[in-house]
């Protein structure tokens, strides 16, 4: 270990790494349905090996990494546990605005699940409204997608989806013993029957005309297992690529985030 994990610091210790205006990584993610040849902790194990890699980084601290997030449309599936949205306002707002009160001034927020998103902006824009401090998000699975699908076309799916290739493959690398490889199949998004409105994914956005808007459903409705995709051609290979391209690009975008000068809060001239 590089000793970056805020976790694995004494006190002492943490006090003196805050003096390099580090950025803190708060890894994010999720407990709920992923298929049935997936554990329930994907994302956060996804969140958490990345993370891992990151340790002895230049600049950095890690913090500890949050294993649930907004997951309320998975509910029910059993396993699922979900926070509020106003509870998880409040836990990333205490546990930023913690480490505000220690001297950190940088976020960079390791999110691996998009339903934690809204929460995250909210938190943001008030931190970087109040405070002087930099924040971002970093988005795992786009950057899966962004990296592995798009750029490179190593995933035969063409595209990150639900459980599918880019999700089995990076668990395939990470937690092996978690993947039920006699569950693994294919399954498409469903759409309402006798209606043009064409399903993309769990959170509802739907095609019509061209145009991708949303139509919040049953997630029941929208899948019977939860793998939206096709994990078929998945590979732990495939998973190490997809974590090391990850892994490279974070450290990249943390170096550059680093050098952003901090401004103070524009205060508002209204009464």
């Amino acid at each position: 270990m590089g000793g970056s994990f805020m976790a694995e610091m004494t006190w002492e210790a943490f006090g003196k790494a805050v003096e390099a205006d580090p950025v803190a990584v708060i890894p994010m993610g999720s407990t709920e349905l992923e298929g049935p040849h997936l554990p329930l902790g994907v994302d956060t194990i996804v969140a958490d090996g990345v993370a891992r890699r990151l340790d002895g980084a230049a600049g950095i601290i890690i913090g500890p990494t949050l294993p649930i997030g907004y997951s309320k449309w998975f509910m029910p599936f059993p396993g699922t546990i979900t926070l509020e949205t106003e509870t998880l306002v409040r836990v990333l707002t205490e546990y930023t605005r913690s480490l505000i009160d220690h001297g950190i001034r940088r976020f960079v927020f390791l999110n691996s699940h998009r339903g934690n998103n809204a929460c995250v902006e909210s938190v943001a824009r008030t931190l970087v409204a109040d405070h002087s401090v930099r924040v971002a998000m970093l988005s795992v699975w786009k950057l899966a997608n962004d990296l592995s699908a798009v750029a490179d076309r190593s995933i035969e799916e063409g595209r990150f989806t639900h459980a599918g290739e880019i999700m089995t493959s990076t668990i395939m690398a990470l937690a092996p013993h978690t993947v039920v490889s006699d569950r693994m199949g294919s399954e498409k998004v469903k759409s309402p029957p006798n209606s043009t409105f064409k399903v993309k994914n769990s959170l509802g956005e739907t095609e019509f005309k061209g145009s991708v808007q949303t139509v919040y459903q049953d997630i029941r409705d929208v899948t019977d297992f939860g793998t939206m995709g096709d994990p078929g051609a998945a590979s732990a290979a495939k998973g190490e690529s997809i974590i090391n391209r990850i892994v490279e690009y974070t450290k990249d975008f943390l170096q550059e985030f680093r050098k952003l000068a901090l401004t103070e809060p524009k205060k508002s001239e209204r009464a």
